[in-house]
């Protein structure tokens, strides 16, 4: 998977991060929880059961090797995955766009384009943050969906980031680049795809609701449909 998206001429990264480690606390979690399980039922095994004739031995051993693919499967699935995944997932924010990089290539990125943008926000974590600045951070494109980018390092930034970045877009006139969705010129750029636990469908607007940028006091006709 390529470390950034495919840029539009004159367009560049801003910011490319990924989500915070705490992400990575409920495989953690899992595979400690694995390995102590699979360490008593071991344990139990001997005590409780030590065959020394055919076919009983054949049969301690086939349970050991069940006992040992269970907990591997468990692994794989539960914690080598989840990591996986955040190591390859990038948060990237461009001067013209806000992207999600998943796995899986082009087919799994989503872009959404920042003259769009109608709102972003971060919303309160439910647990107590131990110091940490991480945060969902949630950003509304109207028509065009939206992307709940969670455990996002220092939230607060990125959120006035992405504003910044917006308003420049605008300040620049990007609403009628060519090679944006909803442009009317050009190659169509990237839609979103397959949207999942990462990204959000943001309510669509009427034709006639004007988006309004509670940023700043400039109201942006919402392009009718």
């Amino acid at each position: 998977m390529p470390a950034r998206p495919a840029l539009q001429p004159g367009e560049r990264v801003l910011v490319s991060t990924r989500a915070h480690g705490a992400r990575l606390t409920r495989p953690f979690l899992v595979l400690l929880l694995t390995v102590f399980a699979l360490s008593f039922a071991q344990r139990a095994l001997e005590l409780r059961w030590r065959p020394v004739a055919e076919p009983w031995t054949t049969v301690h051993a086939g349970v050991e090797l069940a006992l040992l693919a269970a907990a591997g499967w468990m692994v794989l699935r539960s914690c080598v995955r989840p990591l996986l995944r955040w190591w390859r997932t990038r948060y990237v924010l461009t001067t013209r766009h806000l992207v999600l990089l998943r796995p899986g290539g082009a087919r799994r990125t989503v872009s959404l384009p920042l003259h769009q943008l109608r709102g972003v926000s971060v919303e309160r974590r439910r647990s107590p943050a131990l110091g940490r600045r991480d945060g969902r951070v949630v950003a509304d494109f109207g028509s065009f969906g939206g992307l709940r980018l969670e455990h996002a390092p220092e939230a607060q930034r990125l959120a006035g980031l992405i504003r910044r970045a917006a308003e420049d877009e605008w300040a620049a006139g990007g609403a009628g680049r060519a090679g944006d969705p909803g442009s009317g010129g050009g190659a169509p750029g990237p839609r979103p795809t397959r949207v999942d636990r990462d990204a959000v469908v943001a309510p669509r607007p009427g034709p006639s609701v004007a988006p309004h940028r509670p940023w700043s006091r400039r109201v942006v006709q919402q392009e009718q449909e």
